[in-house]
């Protein structure tokens, strides 16, 4: 918990002068007694050294209690060991905005008492037994979201803003919800592997379940829910590196909320909206408007062996890009996955190829994945334009096509935030599909954020009623050795 300065200062009250030494003049009791009045630097300086101070719980704080790691939970936690398979930094193999991964991990799963609730931090490998029993069961069915069976756990993504915003201002909160559908997408595919019955849920009604967590409280939202049951064989347990606690009625370890992250997210609370009132029913479907033949990777079997391997190229060679590869990269786009969002109305994605063998430079409707025959429009930015356009980053200068997710402004905005959430949601997942089918056809791929959208716009010809998302950059590998956004500075919104 803050110190009392600490406190003092995050609720604006003044800070208490500092203390006179009480012993004598030039004993052991205490310094020399002070003989000038505190000047108002002096006040200035305590009060940021008290903000800047660090409490350590006390002896007396009930501390969490060391317990086995729960059988039931080893599912899960060797769902999230294969989501790191591949990762350079410990956390989930996925593409994230400055490599912040700005979200958490929360189980359910039932037990001999009943379903619990443990938090799950992956790159330390610990699990915090939060809730249990009853408060969780009510919790469950009010959502409709009942575990269906005894081996059947949930994974929640929990999204904290302020790990981007805090980089990225804004736009951070944007890049949030991107970086947490990419991991979503990544979870379903390693869980479809592992379980006849994977549902990644992005309309539960978990306004219950976020209540017992309490999330809002400490700046946090559920971005969406997914359920495993039925597992295809037995799991190989998770390694012996994991540690759990029991941290029910005990608040050691929860870190009091900093100020500035408050103020972050009263900047985005009042925008969004409360849950669905029910949860619907997933189905496998594309999430694009498919051509009636089209073919996805999901239905080989080919998707999640390319999860570990897949890379966020660092920068782009001045090189064609073959065309058939690049054909064998949009055919991701096609794989059908069991979701409950709705039918892909008013979603498009477009490909602007500027040097691309077989494909004449211009921007293409993209079907199910298959390039149109006729672009739409036949002229193209330089180089120069597409490093403007992309905020001044570099190492994009060479980049051989662009995929463009967008979506029909009617279709997003009426529904108030929560239908931008569901936009950015679905071309997340769309643009994850994308980088792993880039990794099966051998070509160099990222994802940017950092972007003038109503430029990109223009450039892939969209209708006006068009609203870009995302922008997916694909070519041939360069010799970079930095990727230049997990660096401090803002590169990829041009930060001098």
């Amino acid at each position: 918990m803050p110190t009392h300065e600490q406190a003092a200062v995050v609720h604006d009250r003044p800070v208490p002068a500092p203390r006179l030494a009480a012993g004598p003049p030039g004993t052991a009791g205490g310094p020399e007694p002070r003989t000038s009045p505190v000047s108002q630097a002096e006040r200035d300086a305590l009060q940021l050294w008290r903000r800047m101070a660090l409490a350590a719980t006390t002896e007396a704080t009930p501390q969490p209690r060391r317990v086995p790691v729960p059988t039931e939970l080893h599912g899960a936690l060797r769902l999230f060991e294969e989501a790191v398979e591949g990762s350079l930094n410990g956390g989930p193999s996925v593409p994230s905005a400055g490599a912040l991964h700005p979200y958490e991990h929360v189980v359910v799963a039932g037990g001999a008492g009943g379903p619990s609730v443990f938090a799950v931090d992956v790159a330390r490998r610990t699990c915090r037994l939060t809730y249990s029993g009853g408060q969780v069961t009510r919790a469950l069915d009010d959502s409709g979201l009942p575990l269906p069976g005894p081996d059947a756990f949930l994974v929640l993504t929990v999204v904290r803003p302020w790990l981007s915003m805090r980089k990225y201002g804004d736009r951070g909160y944007l890049y949030a919800q991107l970086d947490a559908a990419h991991l979503g997408a990544h979870l379903l595919c390693l869980g479809s592997r592992s379980h006849r019955r994977a549902e990644w849920l992005t309309r539960a009604a978990s306004e219950p379940l976020t209540a017992l967590l309490g999330l809002a409280d400490n700046c946090r939202f559920l971005h969406s829910v997914l359920l495993l049951d039925d597992v295809v064989e037995s799991c190989p347990e998770p390694s012996r590196s994991w540690t759990c606690t029991d941290a029910r009625n005990t608040e050691a370890g929860v870190p009091p909320l900093a100020f500035l992250e408050g103020q972050s997210w009263r900047t985005v609370a009042p925008y969004r909206q409360a849950a669905p009132a029910r949860t619907t029913l997933a189905r496998r479907a594309p999430l694009l408007p498919a051509a009636p033949d089209a073919e996805g990777l999901l239905r080989d079997g080919a998707l999640s062996r390319l999860l570990a391997r897949r890379r966020s190229t660092k920068d782009f060679a001045p090189a064609d890009l073959p065309g058939g590869a690049l054909r064998k990269a949009l055919s991701a786009l096609a794989t059908p996955l069991t979701t409950d969002l709705p039918e892909a109305d008013g979603f498009g994605a477009t490909l602007v190829a500027l040097q691309v063998a077989g494909v004449d430079p211009g921007a293409y409707p993209l079907r199910g994945g298959r390039i149109a025959a006729e672009p739409a429009v036949r002229a193209v930015a330089d180089r120069d334009s597409i490093v403007r356009i992309c905020m001044g980053q570099e190492h994009l200068r060479h980049t051989a096509a662009a995929v463009v997710l967008h979506t029909r402004r009617h279709r997003m905005f009426p529904r108030g935030m929560a239908g931008v959430d569901q936009a950015l949601l679905r071309a997340g997942a769309l643009a994850h599909l994308l980088c792993l089918g880039a990794t099966g056809a051998g070509i160099a791929v990222t994802t940017i954020g950092g972007f003038d959208s109503r430029r990109w716009h223009a450039l892939a010809s969209l209708p006006e009623e068009d609203e870009v998302l995302y922008v997916a950059m694909l070519g041939t590998g360069g010799t970079a050795p930095v990727k230049l956004d997990r660096l401090q500075r803002t590169y990829a919104h041009d930060e001098r």
